[in-house]
Protein backbone atom coordinates (compact mmCIF):
# COMPACT_ATOMS: atom_id res chain seq x y z
CA UNK A 1 0.00 0.00 0.00
CA UNK A 2 2.94 1.92 1.09
CA UNK A 3 4.69 1.76 -2.26
CA UNK A 4 1.09 2.59 -4.46
CA UNK A 5 0.86 5.69 -2.41
CA UNK A 6 4.16 6.50 -3.24
CA UNK A 7 4.22 5.85 -7.01
CA UNK A 8 0.55 7.95 -7.16
CA UNK A 9 2.41 10.65 -5.43
CA UNK A 10 5.48 10.91 -7.98
CA UNK A 11 2.81 10.85 -10.81
CA UNK A 12 0.81 13.93 -9.37
CA UNK A 13 4.68 15.32 -8.75
CA UNK A 14 5.17 14.45 -12.46
CA UNK A 15 2.40 16.36 -13.36
CA UNK A 16 2.52 19.62 -11.47
CA UNK A 17 6.52 19.85 -12.30
CA UNK A 18 7.66 23.53 -13.54
CA UNK A 19 9.26 21.97 -16.61
CA UNK A 20 6.99 21.89 -20.00
CA UNK A 21 5.38 18.90 -21.52
CA UNK A 22 8.30 18.28 -23.76
CA UNK A 23 10.71 18.37 -21.17
CA UNK A 24 8.49 15.47 -19.29
CA UNK A 25 7.53 13.67 -22.14
CA UNK A 26 12.00 13.05 -22.78
CA UNK A 27 12.01 11.54 -19.41
CA UNK A 28 11.16 8.56 -17.27
CA UNK A 29 11.12 7.78 -13.49
CA UNK A 30 13.00 5.44 -11.20
CA UNK A 31 11.85 5.33 -8.06
CA UNK A 32 11.29 2.26 -5.16
CA UNK A 33 11.51 1.82 -1.44
CA UNK A 34 14.41 1.22 0.70
CA UNK A 35 13.93 -1.09 3.65
CA UNK A 36 16.66 -1.97 6.16
CA UNK A 37 17.11 -4.84 8.29
CA UNK A 38 17.58 -5.85 10.98
CA UNK A 39 18.88 -2.88 12.42
CA UNK A 40 19.46 -4.44 16.52
CA UNK A 41 20.60 -7.70 17.31
CA UNK A 42 18.52 -10.77 18.83
CA UNK A 43 15.75 -8.94 16.83
CA UNK A 44 12.15 -10.62 17.85
CA UNK A 45 9.56 -11.82 15.01
CA UNK A 46 6.56 -9.24 15.29
CA UNK A 47 8.64 -6.45 17.65
CA UNK A 48 11.62 -5.49 14.78
CA UNK A 49 14.12 -2.79 16.08
CA UNK A 50 12.87 0.95 13.75
CA UNK A 51 15.13 2.21 10.89
CA UNK A 52 16.59 4.79 12.15
CA UNK A 53 16.68 7.95 9.30
CA UNK A 54 20.49 7.81 9.56
CA UNK A 55 20.85 4.55 8.42
CA UNK A 56 18.85 5.79 5.44
CA UNK A 57 21.21 9.07 4.73
CA UNK A 58 24.50 6.61 5.05
CA UNK A 59 23.19 4.61 2.31
CA UNK A 60 22.69 6.08 -1.75
CA UNK A 61 21.60 4.50 -4.57
CA UNK A 62 24.29 4.69 -7.13
CA UNK A 63 23.20 4.97 -11.42
CA UNK A 64 25.84 3.86 -13.21
CA UNK A 65 25.69 3.05 -17.16
CA UNK A 66 25.04 -0.38 -18.24
CA UNK A 67 28.36 -1.67 -18.17
CA UNK A 68 29.27 -0.14 -15.21
CA UNK A 69 32.63 1.58 -16.92
CA UNK A 70 31.08 5.32 -15.52
CA UNK A 71 28.86 6.31 -12.15
CA UNK A 72 26.35 8.59 -13.41
CA UNK A 73 23.87 9.49 -10.61
CA UNK A 74 24.43 9.76 -6.51
CA UNK A 75 21.07 9.04 -5.40
CA UNK A 76 20.04 10.43 -1.63
CA UNK A 77 17.05 8.49 -0.11
CA UNK A 78 15.31 10.05 2.24
CA UNK A 79 14.54 8.99 5.98
CA UNK A 80 11.16 7.05 4.78
CA UNK A 81 13.14 5.24 2.52
CA UNK A 82 11.91 6.52 -0.42
CA UNK A 83 14.31 7.28 -3.83
CA UNK A 84 13.55 8.80 -7.19
CA UNK A 85 15.71 10.14 -9.95
CA UNK A 86 14.34 11.14 -13.34
CA UNK A 87 16.89 9.77 -16.14
CA UNK A 88 16.75 10.07 -19.80
CA UNK A 89 15.22 6.64 -21.75
CA UNK A 90 17.71 4.11 -22.06
CA UNK A 91 19.33 1.26 -19.68
CA UNK A 92 20.93 2.14 -16.98
CA UNK A 93 22.41 -0.51 -14.06
CA UNK A 94 21.21 0.37 -10.23
CA UNK A 95 23.28 -0.30 -7.07
CA UNK A 96 24.13 0.56 -3.90
CA UNK A 97 26.31 2.32 -1.76
CA UNK A 98 26.89 0.31 0.99
CA UNK A 99 28.05 0.34 4.94
CA UNK A 100 29.48 -2.32 7.21
CA UNK A 101 28.18 -5.73 6.07
CA UNK A 102 24.63 -4.77 4.27
CA UNK A 103 23.87 -7.12 1.15
CA UNK A 104 21.13 -7.15 -0.62
CA UNK A 105 20.09 -9.74 -3.72
CA UNK A 106 17.94 -6.54 -5.67
CA UNK A 107 20.91 -4.94 -7.26
CA UNK A 108 23.14 -4.60 -9.16
CA UNK A 109 20.51 -4.74 -11.53
CA UNK A 110 20.06 -3.24 -15.06
CA UNK A 111 16.89 -1.77 -15.62
CA UNK A 112 15.17 -0.51 -18.54
CA UNK A 113 13.90 3.60 -18.49
CA UNK A 114 11.03 5.01 -21.04
CA UNK A 115 9.80 8.14 -21.55
CA UNK A 116 7.42 9.28 -19.37
CA UNK A 117 6.68 6.21 -17.44
CA UNK A 118 7.64 5.22 -13.66
CA UNK A 119 10.33 2.07 -13.53
CA UNK A 120 9.77 0.71 -9.79
CA UNK A 121 12.73 -0.72 -8.27
CA UNK A 122 12.57 -1.94 -4.40
CA UNK A 123 15.84 -2.56 -2.26
CA UNK A 124 15.99 -4.95 0.47
CA UNK A 125 19.01 -4.50 2.82
CA UNK A 126 20.11 -7.62 5.07
CA UNK A 127 22.35 -5.40 7.47
CA UNK A 128 24.46 -8.99 8.65
CA UNK A 129 23.20 -7.97 12.50
CA UNK A 130 22.24 -11.30 14.08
Amino acid sequence: MRRLLFLIALAGLACHSSSSPTDLASHGRLAGTVKIGPNCPVEQPGNPCPTPPSAYSLRKVLIYDEQKTRLLFTVDIDSQGLYFIDLLPGRYLVDLKRTGLDHSSDVPKVVDIRANVVTALDISIDTGLR
